[in-house]
């Protein structure tokens, strides 16, 4: 017979109403298996699920109508190590010295007027109500560098992306340091001296409730620096940031890169790069996603294949540097999400609704996957963000689509509803994540396919059988080269294709339950001076089968935890299509679930009940989480 699935439907109706009115068609429906390992413990969790806020003028309580909803929405949360950044093209939000000491007058710039409102709402938001924090006035004053100006609009909600310039002078790293030292005092003290030796008083005195800092924010190239010139500037702040509010302690987290450098990340972690007893309490990074268009759900798909890359080629190389040079150090990734096509562009249009949500669960696969990768703060990023709202006082774009709120009400999308599920049902620290896979019951052939990408290292390609006893039984492609195509229908390019691959890899991994193939140097170099694949496409004796690195993300995902005696399983359709979902009777003969989809809307996730072995839908990128009855 004829079905449509519902991506080929979208585009057959995208001209005449689908955008306008977002309906959904339901045609063809995958149906899924969850199959969960109970005894099978992978990692004890020790992450904690949290956010980002940047101050921005939809949260600037003195000129935004809802900002006060906005921060009210943060307390409901109760999210620990929760990020607070002042960021630069706001600078009078972020920096609080923006003129260099007149020497003459002997009187300084030191102004906290335009910082208190966003700075004081956050911290009653968070740390007021018991929670932990994580500050970082990310923007050091352009004064300091090597500039002959350091202008900055005179309107604290007008944003400057041209704030940052200059390169550092011989004495930057003294100034930034000094500066960094007298903010804290200010923060934790509530007083400080400047340059001239007069008291600055009327800080708020956080004291213990100041309890970590990050040291400035995706530093590569700014201002000139380098891997070692970050170091260096890393460990003068720290010491300053010490000496000042001593005995006060705060742990450091360090980088907070944007790109994920390997070089970066390798010389911040080795000890031998610093001063003797400079702390690396946390080592950060960011990860962001995209695609190609801004209203059309069928390009959201996109963000799990950036995803799935990031997670299989760019992570596990942090990782395990981490515990190769710094075991002790922790990992964040405390900016996570999605930046749409020309976001800060004020004529783009507004995604629609269902983006929200697709979003939502390429943030909640992430989790899931990193969690087991043992990285411990995953902070979804943002709070809020904003197209132009003139009547709001905003004057300029500021990332709408990472914004986890509704800009023109204050209250949670999708993306915030998810991590609110997340928190209030999802792991926690001290869970023992189980082995857990979705197996695709519509997928009577069950191929699979790994992918080694040498673009980010010619590692291994590792072939496995999920039933107990099943072999592999038929290697149905495999090239080393550049091959086009995907999982299922992989084409050689005779431009570039190694001989002999494929019956390599045959008599390598045939009768077997698993199988490694090594990618470089075993097929040699077909076309040198390009990055190559290593691509396999198998099939099992019985059931599936799974590769690593896989070919692309999973069209469902699922991930199942133990807290005590209770079972949960995470649930995350990756697909603009709806599925259908059979939990295991492993866990129990059904429970609680609550579930963020597009029909909850700005509202939490809804609650119902589940019974195992019995169909579950779930509509597209929707997030569950499923808890099994005692």
């Amino acid at each position: 017979g004829f079905c449509l699935n519902r991506k080929q439907m979208f585009h057959l109706f995208l001209l005449f109403f689908v955008l306008l009115t977002n309906q959904h068609y339901v045609g063809c429906v995958d149906t899924f298996s969850v199959n969960v390992d109970w005894e099978n413990v992978l990692i004890t969790s020790r992450s904690t699920v949290t956010l980002q806020v940047v101050a921005n003028p939809l949260l600037n309580p003195k000129t935004c109508p809802v900002a006060d909803k906005c921060w009210q929405s943060l307390a409901n949360l109760g999210a620990d190590l929760v990020r607070y950044v002042p960021w630069f093209p706001y600078p009078k939000v972020g920096v609080a010295e923006l003129n260099p000491p007149d020497e003459k007058a002997k009187t300084t710039s030191w102004n906290f007027v335009d910082i208190i409102p966003q700075l004081t709402a956050f911290m009653n938001a968070t740390v007021m109500k018991g929670h932990t924090t994580i500050p970082n006035f990310s923007t050091q004053p352009t004064w300091m560098y090597d500039t002959k100006s350091w202008s900055y609009p005179e309107n604290p909600n007008q944003s400057d992306f041209g704030y940052p310039r200059g390169v550092a002078r011989a004495n930057t790293t003294a100034h930034v340091a000094a500066y960094y030292g007298r903010l804290l005092k200010w923060l934790v003290k509530g007083w400080f001296v400047d340059e001239f030796g007069h008291n600055i008083t009327g800080g708020p005195a956080y004291g213990d409730k100041m309890t970590h800092w990050e040291v400035f924010n995706e530093p590569e190239g700014c201002h000139g620096l380098d891997a070692m010139g970050y170091v260096k500037q890393y460990d003068a702040v720290v010491t300053s940031i010490l000496d000042a509010i001593a005995p006060h302690k705060l742990q450091f987290v360090g980088l907070a890169l944007q790109n994920r450098n390997l070089q970066w990340w390798e010389t911040f972690l080795n000890a031998s790069n610093h001063k003797a007893g400079i702390p690396r309490d946390y080592a950060s990074f960011h990860f962001y996603a995209n695609c190609r268009s801004r209203t059309d759900p069928t390009s959201y798909e996109a963000f799990f294949t950036k995803a799935h890359a990031f997670l299989q080629q760019e992570l596990p190389p942090l990782v395990e540097a981490r515990a190769k040079i710094s075991p002790e150090t922790k990992i964040s990734c405390d900016e996570m999400g999605v930046i749409l096509p020309a976001d800060n562009d004020p004529k783009s249009p507004i995604p629609p609704p269902i983006y929200w949500n697709a979003a939502s669960a390429m943030w909640a696969y992430l989790v899931g996957n990193m969690i087991n990768m043992g990285v411990e703060i995953l902070g979804e990023s943002q709070l809020a963000g904003s197209p132009p709202i003139p009547s709001y006082g905003i004057p300029d774009p500021q990332f709408p689509s990472v914004s986890m709120l509704n800009w023109t009400t204050g209250e949670g999308n999708a993306r915030y509803w998810t991590l609110k599920l997340l928190l209030d049902h999802g792991p926690k620290i001290g869970d023992n994540m189980v082995s857990t896979d979705a197996e695709n019951s519509t997928n009577t052939n069950q191929h699979f396919c790994s992918v080694v990408n040498g673009h980010y290292g010619y590692t291994s390609a590792e072939l496995s059988c999920v039933d107990s006893d099943a072999t592999i039984s038929e290697i149905q492609f495999s090239a080393f080269g550049t091959p086009t195509g995907s999982c299922g229908n992989y084409k050689v390019n005779p431009k570039c294709n190694a001989k002999g691959v494929k019956d390599y890899v045959a008599a390598r991994c045939i009768g077997q339950k698993r199988c490694s193939v090594l990618s470089y140097p075993t097929f040699g170099d077909p076309c040198h001076g390009t990055y190559k694949e290593l691509v396999v496409q198998a099939k099992c004796s019985t059931g599936g089968g799974k590769g690593f690195p896989s070919a692309g993300p999973p069209a469902f995902y699922a991930q199942g935890w133990i807290a005590g005696a209770k079972k949960s399983v995470l649930l995350v359709n990756t697909k603009l299509d709806d599925v259908e979902v059979t939990l295991p009777t492993t866990g129990g003969t059904g429970g609680k679930i609550w579930i963020v989809d597009e029909a909850t809307g700005w509202g939490p996730a809804r609650e119902g009940n589940f019974q195992s072995n019995t169909p579950l839908r779930m509509s597209p990128f929707s997030v569950g989480v499923a808890v099994f009855d005692p």
